[in-house]
């Protein structure tokens, strides 16, 4: 099956978009057919998902021994950070196959991304296709530099440097394809730091879901190096599977009453989309913590977990947080298993105190 361009759509009517990978060996393949003499306006090439997929160029210049090809990535209607921005493909004949990366491609610089350290960040499929793509044209060896002209700059907006990807972007995808609104970009990145952390001999991490209770966490947690302090968002589950995968022993769990309950309510993807918090779940918390009927008339009216934080902090009710927490806690332990071994924590919406920690409260400071 074979898709012109532009982008086919998905079944909400979403345009599809394609990953830098996907435009990096489109890129390369229009370049070696360059140098073979022709001058293509598009080229298609075969994505992991499964269909061929045609690709305009947006660049084409004989530079020296070389051919230099440009292709503006189309992320469809995903709100990708790379949306716009040009891959470049900078091929030559050479002596042996040898595949670099050039401006605004990122370095890595840490074990545990797949790629070998001093390599550049382009991951395991896009080499793959990339390769694939330029042999429909040619046998021959070929040197092929991929070059992102302002990555570095854009690598800021991503997870990369906390990743040890230094310079610039990665150059991703497992399928080719960006679905539009799947966040699939950032569970990989946040799958990636679990790896890092444990390749670089971490045993224990920190998962945190927003930059706030990140820098909460890193106070409550002063043992821990930066390295450890993973940014998951919504993807508790899959922090928890990756770090049971790579041998992590303890992951401690470090958020504020929103998604913490979600967690208590056995969720584990906590965004929105996945489901409303568990009211009836906050309220009997509410009530075993020993809330005044005050308390729980204004509870029953409540819309969202912040009043009952808010009521649970006006009638001192300690309880409250840590029945919370300890119901979040057992819930994610029962889906991971024994190990690795998790906690959670709470923390508060301003100062990052510590309102309640299960099992371990005294390693939390504040």
């Amino acid at each position: 099956m074979s898709h012109p361009y532009p982008p086919p759509r998905d079944k909400k009517g979403n345009r599809i978009g394609f990953t830098t990978g996907a435009n990096a060996a489109a890129a390369a393949k229009a370049a070696a057919l360059a140098l073979l003499g022709e001058a293509p306006k598009a080229v298609d090439i075969w994505l992991p998902a499964g269909w061929r997929q045609s690709f305009q160029v947006f660049r084409l210049e004989r530079k020296g021994d070389g051919v230099l090809v440009g292709m503006i990535k189309d992320a469809g209607d995903d709100p990708d950070v790379t949306h716009g921005a040009e891959i470049q493909a900078y091929v030559r004949f050479a002596s042996e196959d040898r595949l670099e990366g050039g401006e605004g491609v990122g370095v890595v610089t840490r074990p545990g991304l797949g790629v070998p350290v001093g390599e550049p960040a382009i991951n395991p499929v896009p080499r793959r296709m990339i390769w694939e793509a330029v042999r429909e044209v040619t046998t021959k060896p070929l040197a092929i530099t991929i070059a992102i002209p302002g990555g570095e700059e854009l690598a800021k907006k991503t997870l990369n440097p906390r990743l040890g990807i230094l310079g610039g972007l990665s150059v991703l995808g497992t399928t080719g394809v960006v679905k539009p609104y799947s966040t699939s970009a950032f569970r990989m990145s946040v799958v990636q730091a679990v790896g890092v952390a444990r390749a670089n001999g971490l045993l224990e991490i920190a998962a945190t879901t927003g930059g706030k209770s990140e820098r909460f966490a890193q106070r409550l947690l002063p043992h821990l190096p930066e390295m450890a302090f993973i940014e998951m968002g919504d993807f508790v589950g899959d922090v928890l599977k990756a770090a049971r995968k790579v041998g992590i022993a303890v992951v401690r769990i470090v958020g504020m009453i929103g998604k913490i309950s979600k967690m208590a309510d056995g969720k584990t993807m906590t965004h929105a989309a996945g489901g409303e918090v568990n009211l009836s779940l906050l309220l009997g918390l509410l009530k075993g913590a020993g809330a005044s009927p005050k308390a729980l008339r204004e509870a029953e009216g409540a819309a969202t977990a912040r009043r009952f934080y808010e009521l649970a902090l006006e009638e001192g009710l300690d309880r409250f947080f840590l029945d919370l927490v300890r119901l979040a806690q057992e819930k994610l332990q029962a889906y991971i298993g024994p190990r690795p071994f998790v906690s959670v924590a709470l923390t508060d919406f301003d100062e990052g105190r510590c309102l309640a920690a299960w099992p371990d409260r005294e390693v939390y400071r504040g």
